[in-house]
Protein backbone atom coordinates (compact mmCIF):
# COMPACT_ATOMS: atom_id res chain seq x y z
CA UNK A 1 0.00 0.00 0.00
CA UNK A 2 1.42 3.37 -0.91
CA UNK A 3 1.89 6.26 2.04
CA UNK A 4 -0.29 8.10 0.20
CA UNK A 5 -2.90 5.37 0.72
CA UNK A 6 -2.08 4.93 3.97
CA UNK A 7 -2.68 8.62 5.13
CA UNK A 8 -6.12 8.53 2.80
CA UNK A 9 -7.22 5.43 4.50
CA UNK A 10 -6.37 6.91 8.36
CA UNK A 11 -8.37 10.40 7.22
CA UNK A 12 -11.53 8.49 5.36
CA UNK A 13 -11.65 5.50 8.08
CA UNK A 14 -11.00 7.28 11.16
CA UNK A 15 -14.96 6.29 11.91
CA UNK A 16 -13.78 2.66 11.76
CA UNK A 17 -11.00 2.44 13.81
CA UNK A 18 -12.73 0.89 16.70
CA UNK A 19 -15.79 -1.03 14.58
CA UNK A 20 -14.15 -4.38 14.17
CA UNK A 21 -14.12 -4.05 10.52
CA UNK A 22 -12.26 -6.87 8.66
CA UNK A 23 -12.40 -5.23 5.42
CA UNK A 24 -13.18 -1.99 4.78
CA UNK A 25 -14.12 -0.40 0.80
CA UNK A 26 -15.03 2.58 -0.41
CA UNK A 27 -17.90 2.27 -4.04
CA UNK A 28 -19.01 4.79 -6.17
CA UNK A 29 -22.78 5.30 -7.65
CA UNK A 30 -22.10 2.86 -10.00
CA UNK A 31 -21.49 0.35 -7.58
CA UNK A 32 -17.66 -0.01 -8.15
CA UNK A 33 -14.98 -0.16 -5.93
CA UNK A 34 -12.68 2.43 -5.91
CA UNK A 35 -10.66 1.85 -2.68
CA UNK A 36 -10.29 -1.78 -0.65
CA UNK A 37 -8.07 -1.72 2.44
CA UNK A 38 -7.97 -5.08 4.86
CA UNK A 39 -8.10 -8.40 5.64
CA UNK A 40 -9.75 -8.96 2.48
CA UNK A 41 -8.04 -12.54 1.47
CA UNK A 42 -10.15 -14.15 4.74
CA UNK A 43 -13.34 -12.60 3.51
CA UNK A 44 -13.30 -12.79 -0.69
CA UNK A 45 -10.45 -15.05 -1.23
CA UNK A 46 -8.71 -11.84 -2.90
CA UNK A 47 -5.98 -9.49 -1.78
CA UNK A 48 -7.43 -5.82 -1.15
CA UNK A 49 -5.38 -4.44 -3.96
CA UNK A 50 -7.08 -6.70 -6.53
CA UNK A 51 -10.49 -5.29 -5.62
CA UNK A 52 -10.54 -1.75 -6.96
CA UNK A 53 -12.54 -1.73 -9.95
CA UNK A 54 -14.58 -4.49 -9.25
CA UNK A 55 -18.36 -4.44 -8.80
CA UNK A 56 -19.55 -4.63 -5.00
CA UNK A 57 -22.04 -6.96 -5.99
CA UNK A 58 -19.37 -9.59 -7.58
CA UNK A 59 -18.11 -9.83 -4.30
CA UNK A 60 -21.08 -12.13 -2.97
CA UNK A 61 -23.03 -15.00 -4.46
CA UNK A 62 -25.77 -13.96 -7.20
CA UNK A 63 -28.55 -14.73 -4.61
CA UNK A 64 -27.57 -11.89 -2.78
CA UNK A 65 -26.91 -9.50 -5.59
CA UNK A 66 -31.05 -8.00 -5.08
CA UNK A 67 -30.11 -7.66 -1.19
CA UNK A 68 -26.83 -5.96 -2.17
CA UNK A 69 -28.37 -3.60 -4.66
CA UNK A 70 -30.96 -2.39 -1.65
CA UNK A 71 -28.38 -1.84 0.91
CA UNK A 72 -26.47 0.78 -1.75
CA UNK A 73 -30.13 2.57 -2.46
CA UNK A 74 -30.90 2.72 1.45
CA UNK A 75 -27.31 4.46 2.26
CA UNK A 76 -27.75 6.78 -0.77
CA UNK A 77 -31.31 7.99 1.17
CA UNK A 78 -29.57 8.33 4.28
CA UNK A 79 -29.75 5.36 5.89
CA UNK A 80 -26.85 3.79 8.03
CA UNK A 81 -26.79 -0.64 6.85
CA UNK A 82 -26.28 -2.38 9.92
CA UNK A 83 -24.88 -6.10 9.88
CA UNK A 84 -26.75 -7.18 6.58
CA UNK A 85 -26.00 -10.50 6.65
CA UNK A 86 -24.25 -12.04 2.87
CA UNK A 87 -22.20 -14.71 1.60
CA UNK A 88 -19.30 -14.59 -0.29
CA UNK A 89 -18.11 -17.52 -2.97
CA UNK A 90 -14.67 -18.56 -0.99
CA UNK A 91 -13.23 -21.04 -2.83
CA UNK A 92 -13.07 -24.18 -4.87
CA UNK A 93 -12.56 -25.97 -1.50
CA UNK A 94 -15.04 -24.20 0.88
CA UNK A 95 -18.79 -23.45 1.03
CA UNK A 96 -20.04 -20.07 0.28
CA UNK A 97 -18.64 -17.53 4.11
CA UNK A 98 -21.34 -15.42 5.49
CA UNK A 99 -19.85 -12.34 6.61
CA UNK A 100 -21.73 -9.41 7.71
CA UNK A 101 -22.22 -5.72 5.45
CA UNK A 102 -22.54 -2.68 7.29
CA UNK A 103 -22.19 1.33 5.54
CA UNK A 104 -23.62 4.57 4.90
CA UNK A 105 -23.23 7.07 2.68
CA UNK A 106 -19.82 8.97 2.27
CA UNK A 107 -19.66 12.10 3.97
CA UNK A 108 -17.87 13.98 1.23
CA UNK A 109 -18.04 12.52 -1.60
CA UNK A 110 -21.09 12.64 -3.35
CA UNK A 111 -22.73 8.80 -4.96
CA UNK A 112 -20.18 7.06 -3.03
CA UNK A 113 -20.31 5.19 0.00
CA UNK A 114 -18.16 4.07 3.10
CA UNK A 115 -18.77 0.05 3.68
CA UNK A 116 -17.37 -2.70 6.00
CA UNK A 117 -17.30 -6.46 6.05
CA UNK A 118 -16.79 -8.46 9.08
CA UNK A 119 -17.37 -11.94 9.87
CA UNK A 120 -20.93 -12.71 10.35
CA UNK A 121 -20.08 -16.39 12.51
CA UNK A 122 -18.13 -16.03 15.16
CA UNK A 123 -17.27 -19.17 17.55
CA UNK A 124 -20.50 -20.51 19.23
CA UNK A 125 -18.92 -20.85 22.71
CA UNK A 126 -21.48 -21.67 25.69
CA UNK A 127 -22.61 -19.26 28.01
CA UNK A 128 -20.47 -21.48 30.74
CA UNK A 129 -17.35 -20.70 29.42
CA UNK A 130 -17.31 -17.87 29.01
CA UNK A 131 -16.60 -14.88 32.37
CA UNK A 132 -19.84 -14.06 33.73
CA UNK A 133 -18.51 -10.69 34.28
CA UNK A 134 -16.96 -9.82 30.74
CA UNK A 135 -18.71 -12.15 28.38
CA UNK A 136 -15.16 -12.48 27.02
CA UNK A 137 -13.52 -15.79 25.77
CA UNK A 138 -11.65 -18.22 27.94
CA UNK A 139 -7.77 -19.23 26.75
CA UNK A 140 -8.53 -22.43 25.05
CA UNK A 141 -11.88 -21.28 22.93
CA UNK A 142 -10.23 -17.76 21.78
CA UNK A 143 -6.93 -20.60 20.79
CA UNK A 144 -9.22 -22.28 18.70
CA UNK A 145 -10.61 -19.00 17.28
CA UNK A 146 -7.37 -18.13 16.27
CA UNK A 147 -6.57 -21.07 14.27
CA UNK A 148 -9.78 -20.76 12.73
CA UNK A 149 -8.96 -16.97 12.05
CA UNK A 150 -5.59 -17.77 10.50
CA UNK A 151 -6.18 -20.90 9.09
CA UNK A 152 -9.17 -18.76 6.87
CA UNK A 153 -6.32 -16.86 4.57
CA UNK A 154 -4.90 -14.21 6.56
CA UNK A 155 -1.50 -15.78 6.68
CA UNK A 156 1.53 -15.93 4.08
CA UNK A 157 0.32 -13.38 2.35
CA UNK A 158 0.41 -8.94 2.03
CA UNK A 159 1.14 -8.35 5.72
CA UNK A 160 -1.61 -5.35 5.74
CA UNK A 161 -4.25 -7.65 5.09
CA UNK A 162 -3.01 -10.22 7.84
CA UNK A 163 -4.91 -10.46 11.04
CA UNK A 164 -3.05 -9.52 14.24
CA UNK A 165 -2.97 -10.55 17.92
CA UNK A 166 -2.65 -7.78 20.83
CA UNK A 167 -1.94 -8.53 23.92
CA UNK A 168 -3.33 -5.70 26.32
CA UNK A 169 -1.97 -5.65 30.56
CA UNK A 170 -4.70 -4.45 32.35
CA UNK A 171 -3.34 -4.34 35.94
CA UNK A 172 -6.25 -2.08 37.11
CA UNK A 173 -9.49 -4.22 38.23
CA UNK A 174 -8.09 -4.71 42.02
CA UNK A 175 -7.12 -0.84 42.21
CA UNK A 176 -11.01 -0.11 40.60
CA UNK A 177 -12.32 -2.36 43.20
CA UNK A 178 -10.53 -1.03 46.08
CA UNK A 179 -11.33 2.40 45.08
CA UNK A 180 -15.12 1.81 44.10
CA UNK A 181 -16.61 -1.26 45.66
CA UNK A 182 -17.37 -4.98 43.74
CA UNK A 183 -20.47 -3.62 41.50
CA UNK A 184 -18.77 -0.60 40.78
CA UNK A 185 -15.65 -3.00 39.61
CA UNK A 186 -17.76 -5.49 37.66
CA UNK A 187 -19.46 -2.76 35.98
CA UNK A 188 -15.54 -1.64 34.78
CA UNK A 189 -14.63 -5.64 33.73
CA UNK A 190 -18.17 -5.41 32.28
CA UNK A 191 -17.35 -2.15 30.23
CA UNK A 192 -13.75 -3.34 29.96
CA UNK A 193 -15.24 -6.76 27.88
CA UNK A 194 -17.87 -4.76 25.35
CA UNK A 195 -14.83 -2.30 24.45
CA UNK A 196 -12.36 -5.53 23.57
CA UNK A 197 -14.76 -7.12 21.77
CA UNK A 198 -15.57 -4.09 20.07
CA UNK A 199 -12.02 -3.86 18.41
CA UNK A 200 -11.96 -7.58 17.56
CA UNK A 201 -12.88 -9.75 14.18
CA UNK A 202 -16.71 -10.05 13.71
CA UNK A 203 -17.38 -8.96 17.72
CA UNK A 204 -16.25 -11.38 20.06
CA UNK A 205 -12.44 -12.55 19.08
CA UNK A 206 -11.38 -11.22 22.62
CA UNK A 207 -10.49 -13.11 25.66
CA UNK A 208 -8.79 -13.19 29.18
CA UNK A 209 -5.52 -15.25 29.10
CA UNK A 210 -4.32 -14.86 32.54
CA UNK A 211 -4.46 -12.25 35.69
CA UNK A 212 -5.08 -8.74 33.96
CA UNK A 213 -3.98 -9.72 30.46
CA UNK A 214 -6.12 -10.12 27.86
CA UNK A 215 -5.85 -10.76 24.24
CA UNK A 216 -7.80 -9.61 20.80
CA UNK A 217 -7.79 -11.14 17.05
CA UNK A 218 -8.09 -7.87 14.89
CA UNK A 219 -8.06 -6.51 11.55
CA UNK A 220 -4.66 -4.56 10.53
CA UNK A 221 -7.09 -1.45 10.48
CA UNK A 222 -7.29 -1.20 14.52
CA UNK A 223 -3.95 -0.38 16.36
CA UNK A 224 -2.48 -1.10 19.13
CA UNK A 225 -2.64 2.49 19.82
CA UNK A 226 -6.41 2.76 19.43
CA UNK A 227 -6.84 -0.43 22.25
CA UNK A 228 -4.54 1.57 24.69
CA UNK A 229 -6.37 4.86 24.34
CA UNK A 230 -10.25 2.98 24.80
CA UNK A 231 -9.22 1.43 27.70
CA UNK A 232 -7.05 3.85 29.10
CA UNK A 233 -10.30 6.39 28.87
CA UNK A 234 -12.03 3.32 30.81
CA UNK A 235 -10.06 3.30 33.60
CA UNK A 236 -9.67 7.02 34.05
CA UNK A 237 -13.53 7.26 34.23
CA UNK A 238 -13.00 5.07 37.35
CA UNK A 239 -10.48 6.11 38.65
CA UNK A 240 -10.51 9.91 37.81
CA UNK A 241 -8.58 11.22 40.79
CA UNK A 242 -5.84 8.32 41.20
CA UNK A 243 -2.49 7.90 39.27
CA UNK A 244 -3.13 5.45 36.81
CA UNK A 245 -0.26 2.65 35.76
CA UNK A 246 -0.45 3.50 31.97
CA UNK A 247 -2.28 0.96 29.63
CA UNK A 248 1.01 -1.66 27.83
CA UNK A 249 -0.21 -3.62 24.91
CA UNK A 250 1.83 -5.53 22.19
CA UNK A 251 0.95 -6.79 18.71
CA UNK A 252 2.32 -9.91 17.43
CA UNK A 253 2.30 -10.22 13.17
CA UNK A 254 3.51 -13.44 12.08
CA UNK A 255 6.27 -13.66 9.13
CA UNK A 256 4.47 -16.86 7.30
CA UNK A 257 6.91 -16.61 4.47
CA UNK A 258 7.35 -20.55 4.03
CA UNK A 259 5.08 -22.34 6.06
CA UNK A 260 0.96 -22.96 6.30
CA UNK A 261 -0.95 -21.08 7.50
CA UNK A 262 -2.02 -23.53 10.16
CA UNK A 263 2.07 -24.19 10.87
CA UNK A 264 2.45 -20.10 11.44
CA UNK A 265 -0.84 -20.13 13.88
CA UNK A 266 0.77 -22.89 15.75
CA UNK A 267 3.73 -21.38 15.84
CA UNK A 268 1.78 -18.01 17.83
CA UNK A 269 -0.08 -20.24 20.15
CA UNK A 270 3.06 -22.24 21.00
CA UNK A 271 4.95 -18.77 21.52
CA UNK A 272 2.25 -17.62 23.73
CA UNK A 273 1.26 -20.28 25.83
CA UNK A 274 4.88 -20.73 26.44
CA UNK A 275 4.79 -16.95 27.76
CA UNK A 276 1.50 -18.03 29.71
CA UNK A 277 2.97 -20.65 31.30
CA UNK A 278 5.76 -18.60 33.14
CA UNK A 279 6.31 -16.10 35.99
CA UNK A 280 4.65 -13.32 36.24
CA UNK A 281 6.88 -10.45 33.76
CA UNK A 282 5.78 -6.84 32.58
CA UNK A 283 4.19 -6.78 29.05
CA UNK A 284 7.63 -4.93 28.04
CA UNK A 285 10.16 -7.83 28.30
CA UNK A 286 6.82 -10.20 27.30
CA UNK A 287 6.91 -8.07 23.78
CA UNK A 288 10.66 -8.64 23.59
CA UNK A 289 10.89 -12.15 24.56
CA UNK A 290 7.50 -13.27 22.96
CA UNK A 291 8.53 -11.65 19.89
CA UNK A 292 12.35 -13.35 19.66
CA UNK A 293 10.45 -16.24 20.51
CA UNK A 294 8.07 -16.16 17.70
CA UNK A 295 11.01 -15.37 15.43
CA UNK A 296 13.00 -18.30 17.16
CA UNK A 297 9.98 -20.47 16.26
CA UNK A 298 9.25 -19.77 12.54
CA UNK A 299 12.93 -20.07 12.12
CA UNK A 300 12.64 -23.51 13.78
CA UNK A 301 9.76 -24.54 11.48
CA UNK A 302 11.62 -23.53 9.05
CA UNK A 303 14.57 -25.17 9.65
CA UNK A 304 13.06 -28.74 10.68
CA UNK A 305 10.99 -28.28 7.38
CA UNK A 306 14.08 -27.85 4.91
CA UNK A 307 15.84 -30.81 7.15
CA UNK A 308 12.82 -32.82 5.89
CA UNK A 309 12.66 -31.31 2.70
CA UNK A 310 16.50 -32.43 1.80
CA UNK A 311 16.68 -35.55 3.61
CA UNK A 312 19.30 -34.44 6.04
CA UNK A 313 18.54 -37.48 8.65
CA UNK A 314 19.83 -40.52 9.31
CA UNK A 315 18.32 -43.56 10.76
CA UNK A 316 19.80 -46.10 13.19
CA UNK A 317 18.22 -49.18 14.64
CA UNK A 318 18.09 -50.86 18.10
CA UNK A 319 17.26 -54.23 18.65
CA UNK A 320 14.26 -55.47 20.83
CA UNK A 321 15.50 -59.07 21.63
CA UNK A 322 13.14 -62.19 22.61
CA UNK A 323 14.44 -62.65 26.59
CA UNK A 324 13.61 -66.44 26.10
CA UNK A 325 14.96 -67.14 22.93
CA UNK A 326 17.81 -64.52 22.57
CA UNK A 327 16.52 -63.83 18.79
CA UNK A 328 15.97 -60.18 17.74
CA UNK A 329 11.93 -59.57 17.33
CA UNK A 330 12.61 -56.78 15.26
CA UNK A 331 14.40 -53.22 15.43
CA UNK A 332 13.43 -49.79 16.62
CA UNK A 333 14.01 -47.10 13.86
CA UNK A 334 15.57 -43.84 15.34
CA UNK A 335 16.07 -40.65 13.87
CA UNK A 336 18.88 -38.50 14.11
CA UNK A 337 19.50 -34.75 12.78
CA UNK A 338 22.66 -33.01 12.48
CA UNK A 339 24.30 -32.07 15.31
CA UNK A 340 22.03 -33.14 17.91
CA UNK A 341 22.85 -36.02 20.81
CA UNK A 342 19.15 -36.36 21.00
CA UNK A 343 16.15 -36.20 18.95
CA UNK A 344 13.48 -35.86 21.86
CA UNK A 345 13.75 -31.87 21.72
CA UNK A 346 13.05 -31.22 17.96
CA UNK A 347 10.23 -34.34 17.84
CA UNK A 348 8.50 -32.50 20.60
CA UNK A 349 8.48 -29.51 19.37
CA UNK A 350 7.39 -30.63 16.08
CA UNK A 351 4.49 -32.08 17.71
CA UNK A 352 3.72 -28.35 19.82
CA UNK A 353 3.93 -26.54 16.22
CA UNK A 354 1.68 -29.10 13.94
CA UNK A 355 4.34 -30.72 11.52
CA UNK A 356 5.19 -33.82 13.07
CA UNK A 357 2.78 -35.47 10.97
CA UNK A 358 5.06 -34.40 7.86
CA UNK A 359 8.47 -35.62 10.09
CA UNK A 360 6.69 -38.79 10.86
CA UNK A 361 5.76 -39.60 6.88
CA UNK A 362 9.20 -38.35 6.46
CA UNK A 363 10.55 -40.77 8.27
CA UNK A 364 8.14 -43.74 7.15
CA UNK A 365 9.11 -43.47 3.98
CA UNK A 366 13.21 -43.42 4.32
CA UNK A 367 12.51 -46.82 6.83
CA UNK A 368 10.24 -48.02 3.63
CA UNK A 369 13.16 -47.45 1.34
CA UNK A 370 15.42 -48.98 3.73
CA UNK A 371 13.26 -52.24 4.66
CA UNK A 372 13.51 -52.75 0.53
CA UNK A 373 17.06 -52.28 0.06
CA UNK A 374 19.79 -54.95 0.20
CA UNK A 375 20.52 -54.20 3.65
CA UNK A 376 16.73 -54.67 4.93
CA UNK A 377 15.73 -56.85 2.72
CA UNK A 378 15.48 -60.63 4.95
CA UNK A 379 12.48 -62.01 6.10
CA UNK A 380 13.89 -61.69 9.41
CA UNK A 381 14.58 -58.09 9.60
CA UNK A 382 11.48 -56.37 11.64
CA UNK A 383 11.49 -52.67 11.73
CA UNK A 384 9.30 -50.23 14.21
CA UNK A 385 8.78 -46.87 12.91
CA UNK A 386 7.13 -44.52 15.45
CA UNK A 387 4.25 -42.94 15.10
CA UNK A 388 3.15 -38.98 16.90
CA UNK A 389 -0.33 -39.74 18.20
CA UNK A 390 -1.31 -36.05 16.68
CA UNK A 391 -0.14 -37.87 13.47
CA UNK A 392 -3.12 -40.25 13.43
CA UNK A 393 -5.23 -37.72 15.30
CA UNK A 394 -4.83 -34.91 11.93
CA UNK A 395 -6.98 -36.32 9.21
CA UNK A 396 -4.94 -35.41 6.18
CA UNK A 397 -2.04 -37.18 7.66
CA UNK A 398 -3.74 -40.53 8.92
CA UNK A 399 -5.05 -40.60 5.50
CA UNK A 400 -1.39 -40.24 3.82
CA UNK A 401 -0.59 -42.76 6.20
CA UNK A 402 -3.06 -45.57 5.17
CA UNK A 403 -2.22 -44.60 1.21
CA UNK A 404 1.34 -45.26 2.31
CA UNK A 405 0.90 -48.57 3.86
CA UNK A 406 -1.81 -50.13 1.32
CA UNK A 407 1.13 -50.01 -1.06
CA UNK A 408 3.30 -51.84 1.39
CA UNK A 409 1.83 -55.24 0.99
CA UNK A 410 5.37 -57.07 0.33
CA UNK A 411 6.23 -55.77 4.05
CA UNK A 412 3.12 -57.11 5.94
CA UNK A 413 4.86 -58.92 8.80
CA UNK A 414 7.85 -56.68 9.20
CA UNK A 415 6.78 -53.62 9.37
CA UNK A 416 5.64 -52.40 12.93
CA UNK A 417 4.42 -49.23 14.21
CA UNK A 418 4.97 -47.82 17.88
CA UNK A 419 2.59 -44.91 18.41
CA UNK A 420 4.34 -42.71 20.85
CA UNK A 421 2.74 -40.84 23.72
CA UNK A 422 4.99 -37.75 24.49
CA UNK A 423 1.78 -35.74 22.74
CA UNK A 424 -1.65 -36.56 24.34
CA UNK A 425 -4.06 -37.74 22.02
CA UNK A 426 -7.57 -36.37 22.08
CA UNK A 427 -9.69 -38.57 19.67
CA UNK A 428 -8.90 -41.85 20.80
CA UNK A 429 -11.56 -43.67 19.33
CA UNK A 430 -10.24 -41.70 15.87
CA UNK A 431 -6.99 -43.30 15.97
CA UNK A 432 -7.96 -46.31 17.31
CA UNK A 433 -9.70 -46.65 13.84
CA UNK A 434 -6.48 -45.92 12.01
CA UNK A 435 -4.55 -48.40 14.49
CA UNK A 436 -7.05 -50.98 13.25
CA UNK A 437 -6.78 -50.53 9.76
CA UNK A 438 -3.27 -50.95 9.82
CA UNK A 439 -3.28 -54.25 11.91
CA UNK A 440 -5.69 -55.50 9.56
CA UNK A 441 -3.71 -55.08 6.90
CA UNK A 442 -0.92 -57.16 8.47
CA UNK A 443 1.07 -54.45 10.50
CA UNK A 444 1.40 -54.74 13.79
CA UNK A 445 1.25 -51.98 16.65
CA UNK A 446 2.76 -50.96 19.97
CA UNK A 447 2.14 -48.71 22.34
CA UNK A 448 5.48 -46.72 23.63
CA UNK A 449 6.30 -45.51 26.84
CA UNK A 450 3.45 -47.19 29.00
CA UNK A 451 3.05 -46.13 32.35
CA UNK A 452 5.11 -42.72 31.95
CA UNK A 453 1.31 -40.92 31.37
CA UNK A 454 -1.41 -40.48 33.33
CA UNK A 455 -3.37 -41.40 30.68
CA UNK A 456 -1.50 -44.78 29.78
CA UNK A 457 -4.34 -47.52 31.31
CA UNK A 458 -6.75 -44.95 29.43
CA UNK A 459 -4.75 -45.44 26.28
CA UNK A 460 -4.63 -48.94 26.71
CA UNK A 461 -8.50 -49.30 27.49
CA UNK A 462 -9.46 -46.85 24.09
CA UNK A 463 -6.26 -48.92 21.61
CA UNK A 464 -6.32 -52.46 20.35
CA UNK A 465 -2.74 -53.06 19.95
CA UNK A 466 -0.64 -56.06 19.88
CA UNK A 467 2.15 -55.04 22.21
CA UNK A 468 3.19 -52.75 25.15
CA UNK A 469 6.42 -51.08 25.42
CA UNK A 470 6.88 -50.85 29.17
CA UNK A 471 8.27 -47.61 30.16
CA UNK A 472 12.36 -47.39 31.31
CA UNK A 473 11.62 -45.58 34.44
CA UNK A 474 10.20 -48.89 35.96
CA UNK A 475 13.03 -50.96 34.85
CA UNK A 476 15.75 -49.01 35.33
CA UNK A 477 17.89 -50.24 38.32
CA UNK A 478 14.93 -52.38 39.37
CA UNK A 479 15.80 -54.70 42.10
CA UNK A 480 13.35 -56.95 43.81
CA UNK A 481 12.69 -54.38 47.16
CA UNK A 482 12.51 -51.46 44.60
CA UNK A 483 9.23 -49.38 44.47
CA UNK A 484 9.01 -50.21 40.84
CA UNK A 485 8.22 -53.66 41.50
CA UNK A 486 4.60 -53.53 42.16
CA UNK A 487 3.58 -51.43 39.18
CA UNK A 488 6.22 -53.23 37.10
CA UNK A 489 4.43 -56.63 38.31
CA UNK A 490 0.60 -54.78 37.75
CA UNK A 491 1.38 -53.72 34.13
CA UNK A 492 2.58 -57.51 33.04
CA UNK A 493 -0.39 -58.98 34.72
CA UNK A 494 -2.75 -57.30 33.49
CA UNK A 495 -1.24 -57.26 29.62
CA UNK A 496 -0.78 -61.12 29.86
CA UNK A 497 -4.93 -60.86 30.80
CA UNK A 498 -5.04 -58.73 28.04
CA UNK A 499 -2.94 -61.02 25.58
CA UNK A 500 -1.14 -57.88 25.04
CA UNK A 501 3.11 -58.92 24.65
CA UNK A 502 5.43 -56.95 26.78
CA UNK A 503 8.97 -54.69 25.52
CA UNK A 504 10.84 -53.87 28.57
CA UNK A 505 12.89 -50.45 27.60
CA UNK A 506 16.03 -49.58 29.74
CA UNK A 507 17.27 -53.13 29.77
CA UNK A 508 21.23 -52.78 31.03
CA UNK A 509 22.34 -55.84 33.19
CA UNK A 510 21.35 -59.56 33.13
CA UNK A 511 19.40 -59.59 36.96
CA UNK A 512 17.24 -56.85 34.47
CA UNK A 513 16.81 -59.72 32.59
CA UNK A 514 16.34 -62.23 35.30
CA UNK A 515 13.63 -60.83 36.89
CA UNK A 516 11.93 -59.77 33.45
CA UNK A 517 11.31 -63.58 32.86
CA UNK A 518 10.28 -64.34 36.24
CA UNK A 519 7.58 -61.56 35.68
CA UNK A 520 6.71 -63.05 32.28
CA UNK A 521 7.90 -60.21 30.00
CA UNK A 522 8.77 -61.08 26.87
CA UNK A 523 10.88 -59.07 24.89
CA UNK A 524 13.58 -56.33 26.05
CA UNK A 525 15.29 -53.63 24.67
CA UNK A 526 18.69 -51.55 25.57
CA UNK A 527 22.42 -51.14 25.80
CA UNK A 528 23.01 -54.42 27.44
CA UNK A 529 22.31 -55.76 23.87
CA UNK A 530 23.32 -52.77 21.72
CA UNK A 531 23.04 -49.47 21.55
CA UNK A 532 21.27 -47.69 18.66
CA UNK A 533 23.27 -48.98 15.41
CA UNK A 534 23.69 -49.35 12.01
CA UNK A 535 24.80 -52.24 10.15
CA UNK A 536 28.36 -52.84 8.82
CA UNK A 537 28.56 -52.51 4.85
CA UNK A 538 29.46 -55.69 2.98
CA UNK A 539 28.28 -55.73 -0.83
CA UNK A 540 29.20 -58.80 -1.51
CA UNK A 541 26.51 -59.78 1.49
CA UNK A 542 24.63 -56.72 2.75
CA UNK A 543 22.82 -58.45 5.10
CA UNK A 544 25.70 -60.02 7.14
CA UNK A 545 26.55 -56.46 8.14
CA UNK A 546 24.16 -56.92 11.05
CA UNK A 547 26.54 -59.39 12.77
CA UNK A 548 28.07 -56.89 14.39
CA UNK A 549 27.51 -55.50 18.51
CA UNK A 550 26.95 -59.25 19.70
CA UNK A 551 24.39 -59.85 17.27
CA UNK A 552 25.20 -62.82 15.19
CA UNK A 553 23.27 -64.80 12.39
CA UNK A 554 22.27 -68.42 13.14
CA UNK A 555 20.00 -70.37 11.18
CA UNK A 556 18.23 -67.50 8.86
CA UNK A 557 18.22 -65.66 11.97
CA UNK A 558 19.54 -62.58 13.69
CA UNK A 559 20.71 -63.76 17.76
CA UNK A 560 22.02 -61.84 20.71
CA UNK A 561 24.78 -63.56 21.95
CA UNK A 562 26.35 -62.16 25.08
CA UNK A 563 30.09 -61.32 25.42
CA UNK A 564 32.20 -63.86 26.92
CA UNK A 565 33.19 -62.92 30.39
CA UNK A 566 36.76 -61.46 31.03
CA UNK A 567 38.92 -63.70 32.46
CA UNK A 568 40.25 -63.41 35.82
CA UNK A 569 44.65 -61.71 35.34
CA UNK A 570 45.18 -63.69 38.68
CA UNK A 571 43.80 -66.80 37.27
CA UNK A 572 45.57 -66.72 34.38
CA UNK A 573 48.68 -66.19 35.94
CA UNK A 574 48.57 -68.87 38.58
CA UNK A 575 47.30 -66.51 41.00
CA UNK A 576 50.61 -64.56 41.26
CA UNK A 577 50.57 -60.92 41.75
Amino acid sequence: MAAGDLARSREIYVAFAFAAADLLLEVDESGRITFAVGAAMALTSKPARALTDLQLANLFIPQDNERVDRALVRMDEGERVRHLLLHTPGDQARQPKPVALAGYRHPDQPGARLIALTHAASLEVPDENRNPVSRLLGREDFSALARRMMDEGSMGGDPDQSYQLTMVEVPHVEQVRAAVGTVKADEFVAELGERLKAASVGGDAAAELGEGRFGIIHSPLVSAGAIENAVTDLVKAFLPDDKVEPIQAMTLALDAAGISSEEATNALLYSLNRFAQGESISLDSMARDVRTSLSDTVGQIRQIKETIDHGRFELVFQPIIDLWTDVVHHFECLVRFPGQASPFETVTFAENVGIVGTLDMAILHRAINFMRSPQGHHEALRFAVNLSGRSLSHAPTARRLLDVVASCADLKGRLLFELTESAEVDDLPSVNGVLQTLRRQGFPVCLDDFGAGSAAFHYLRALQVDHVKIDGSYIKDITDESAAMPFLRSIAALCGELKVGTIAEYVETPKTVALLRLLKVRFGQGYMFSKPMQPAHDDSAPTKGWAINNLVWHNGLLVYRPPAPKKDPAKTNGGTG
